[in-house]
């Protein structure tokens, strides 16, 4: 741990005139900021009170961004100064992380080593927005939470409280009645117990390791709420996409496609038969017959064995780049969960 720095202080004198109140105290370490306990914490005791009025909010993301950047060009003059000279920066400084680690601004060649099938340089294709300040965008993306009845919002605090994705946490709006308050109050508890000094978290949400890397930049091992995709081409078929489950469960909805794209004429007309009221995937939810599950657990435990090998390969390649080799890691363990799965099942599968 390091010591707090000068815009920090600043900060934390502007949060308690806010009238924001939490039992947690701000720290630093050379990676960023966190949050500890000054005081022992129940299980489901609030962590924050914070008054919206101390949050900068919007209707969507897009336009919480373009409020973001409009309050940090107006400098000293906005309101949210001292909020804002304490999130990160493109550059970074001695007391602020730099945006720059998240994949979104990664050069081409560090993209070209992620192996996951082009999962990661796809999502970032689809997230690019030119239109919006790339600061303020990244801040709301890696920051901003939701807060229900279509509104987003930048919260003093919030930010800083590290990520467990097996941590229950609950937010509630409590609403002011009209008397003389401060107003509507952010309300964040922990289902988890801390004891004095330690640091605290909570769940940004069910979130797999593409989302927390490409919004966030981190990844963590044995996410409990990692799920993995692999793209399937098959000659004269629409394309599909499997997913395994962090149990190393496969979703239905591949395998039911699969049953019927690898089903022979008389599996078809055993499909069609039945298939008389419109229900389709609803009757390839379970297997046509013994060859058909067969071939269909052939297939997947293939393709995935695939995906496995060439993310293995990635992460040992990658291996002086600690966050991709990491997350093509977590990527190869999940899958081969999965395949270890269909081999209990089928222990005479060939692929």
């Amino acid at each position: 741990m390091v010591a707090v720095g000068k815009s920090s202080s600043i900060f934390l004198g502007w949060t308690a005139s806010q009238g924001i109140e939490t039992p947690l105290e701000l720290a630093q370490r050379a990676d960023g900021r966190y949050m500890t306990c000054k005081e022992e914490i129940s299980a489901g005791d609030d962590v924050l009170r914070i008054p919206l009025s101390a949050c900068i909010t919007a209707n969507t993301l897009e336009s919480l961004a373009e409020r973001l950047a409009y309050e940090r060009d107006l400098g000293s003059k906005s309101k949210y100064a001292p909020y804002i000279n304490v999130l990160p920066t493109l550059e970074g400084d001695d007391e602020r992380p730099s945006l720059l680690s998240l994949p979104r601004f990664w050069d081409s060649k560090r993209l070209e080593k992620v192996t996951d099938g082009g999962l990661l340089e796809a999502k970032m294709k689809n997230d690019e927005r030119k239109d919006i300040d790339p600061w303020a965008l990244a801040c709301v993306d890696s920051r901003a939470n939701f807060l229900g009845g279509e509104r987003y919002s930048m919260t003093p605090i919030l930010d800083m409280i590290s990520h467990d994705g097996s941590v229950p946490t609950r937010a509630r709006v409590s609403e002011d009645k009209g008397f003389a308050g401060s107003g509507d109050i952010l309300c964040l508890s922990s289902g988890s117990p801390y004891s004095k000094g330690e640091e605290a978290f909570i769940s940004y949400g069910n979130l797999a390791n593409i989302d927390t890397l490409s919004d966030y930049g981190f990844v963590t091992e044995n996410n409990p709420c990692n799920s993995e995709s692999v793209g399937v081409q098959m000659m004269r078929r629409e394309p599909l996409s499997v997913t395994v489950f962090a149990d190393g469960s496969v979703d239905s909805g591949a395998k039911a496609t699969l049953r019927y794209y690898l089903a022979n004429e008389e599996e078809l007309e055993i499909f069609s038969s039945l298939d008389t009221k419109g229900s389709g995937l609803g009757i390839l939810a379970r297997p046509l017959s013994d060859r058909n599950e067969l071939d269909v657990q052939s297939f997947i435990a293939s393709t995935l064995d695939e995906a496995t090998y060439d993310a293995k390969s990635g992460a040992a390649e990658a291996a002086d780049d600690g966050l991709v080799s990491l997350y093509l890691n977590e990527r190869a363990r999940l899958l081969d969960r999965a395949i270890q799965r269909i081999k209990t099942k089928y222990p005479d599968l060939e692929y």
